[in-house]
């Protein structure tokens, strides 16, 4: 059985061989269907993979509260309800909330400008508590973070990013000054470099930290609602809360909306981002897209397939006397079908293998001109080119029954 088939492949390999343009050319649908779908499932899985990490980096057992920019009649009803935006007061309400919220650390980006370092630059100088470096996973390169201590005694010290690090020089080391508006800040902590490209997101803060600079964000000893400076421990530009564990993130985030609702009495001055729910929709979102990559590649091989179809029905036509001759000798009708279907099968298979080599070629020059993020994997490959393997058997069967079907007298009376 195996020779058999072998026989029928070899066969059918040098049958195609005598119209090698013909052949050629037959193929093109196919290979120009199968890098398509090569191209965009390789697209496709690269833009799912950018955005899987950038939601996955924020931590999916985190939620954030980010301060919400507000409209002129937004900020008539905050002066009229006394919210003061997101404060310290929200830190320390929301860490004693529930015990499925473990930690509680806050940011604040503040227009503060270095002066004095002799180079141009312009970084993020952000104010953040202690643990801050450990809700987002930033790790050190060398020194250390901002302590408690830090925070309380009003230290002048700072952590910067590699790269902020690199344009310093030797004073971008541990232990190295710079001066940020009239106030000197010791150097006590460099991040490692992240390769990351900052996410275009309004909401939630994700960004490298290459160019960023982190001070102490003051923390008074006590902290009362009923103090007369609430407004001193306001603005805040988001907060952010780990959750014990994945299985608690919806139940912790209904209560953090409630939470906030009250304490702001009903002022809608902040977002609550839950990154776990982002990731759902992302998901969601794939399998939509995959959906219409499905359909746009069985139309690409759908026209591919006719092709062969007409190309096939077209070499029947041509090769009735040589199919007379084959039923003369013995040929049985299995076999003429079994041939026909083979060189049809080999038509396809081998578009299949061009394609997949020119999707490569087609990925590698999008992603060097266009930037795009690409992902190239075992299914991008496989997909395609299965496909183009049973569009050929799916459109050469009717081809090879109509052979298989010819009479042999009347064939053999074509000249």
């Amino acid at each position: 059985m195996i020779r058999q088939g072998l026989t029928f492949v070899i066969t059918a390999y040098r049958s195609l061989l005598i119209h090698k343009l013909r052949s050629l050319l037959s193929v093109l649908g196919i290979v120009c269907g199968v890098m398509a779908v090569m191209v965009m499932i390789s697209t496709g899985e690269g833009a799912k993979e950018e955005v899987l990490s950038r939601i996955e980096r924020l931590g999916l057992k985190n939620i954030y509260v980010s301060a919400k920019f507000l409209s002129q009649e937004q900020q008539k009803q905050v002066q009229r309800k006394k919210s003061y935006g997101l404060s310290l007061f929200d830190v320390d309400y929301l860490a004693s909330l529930s015990p499925m919220i473990t930690q509680v650390g806050a940011v604040q980006k503040v227009a503060l400008t270095p002066v004095g370092t002799g180079i141009d630059i312009t970084p993020n100088i952000l104010k953040c508590t202690p643990n801050y470096s450990e809700l987002l996973g930033l790790p050190l390169r060398s020194g250390r973070f901002i302590t408690v201590r830090d925070s309380l005694e009003k230290r002048q010290v700072c952590v910067i990013g590699a790269v902020l690090s690199g344009r310093l020089g030797r004073e971008g080391r541990v232990g190295g000054l710079i001066r940020i508006d009239d106030l000197l800040y010791t150097i006590v902590g460099v991040l490692k470099k992240d390769s990351r490209e900052p996410a275009k997101s309004a909401k939630v803060t994700n960004q490298n930290f290459n160019d960023t600079i982190f001070l102490p964000l003051n923390i008074p000893h006590n902290l009362t609602k009923f103090g007369s400076s609430i407004a001193q421990y306001s603005e805040l530009s988001s907060i952010v809360l780990e959750v014990d564990g994945r299985e608690h993130v919806e139940s912790a985030a209904r209560l953090i909306h409630r939470a906030m609702e009250y304490n702001h009495q009903g002022v809608l001055d902040y977002d609550v981002i839950v990154p776990l729910e982002l990731l759902d929709q992302a998901l969601a979102a794939q399998k939509t897209f995959n959906l219409v990559l499905s359909v746009i590649a069985a139309v690409s091989l759908l026209v591919g397939g006719i092709g062969i179809m007409n190309i096939m029905l077209a070499t029947v036509t041509e090769r009735r006397r040589e199919i007379g001759i084959r039923r003369a000798v013995g040929a049985t009708r299995r076999d003429i079908a079994y041939q026909f279907l083979a060189e049809s099968f080999l038509l396809t298979m081998c578009g299949g293998i061009l394609g997949v080599a020119s999707g490569f070629a087609s990925v590698f020059v999008i992603e060097t001109l266009a930037g795009w993020p690409i992902e190239i994997t075992v299914l991008s490959m496989t997909v395609p080119f299965v496909l183009a393997c049973v569009t050929g058997v799916f459109f050469g069967y009717y081809p090879a029954v109509q052979a298989a079907k010819m009479d042999p007298i009347k064939a053999l009376r074509t000249v």
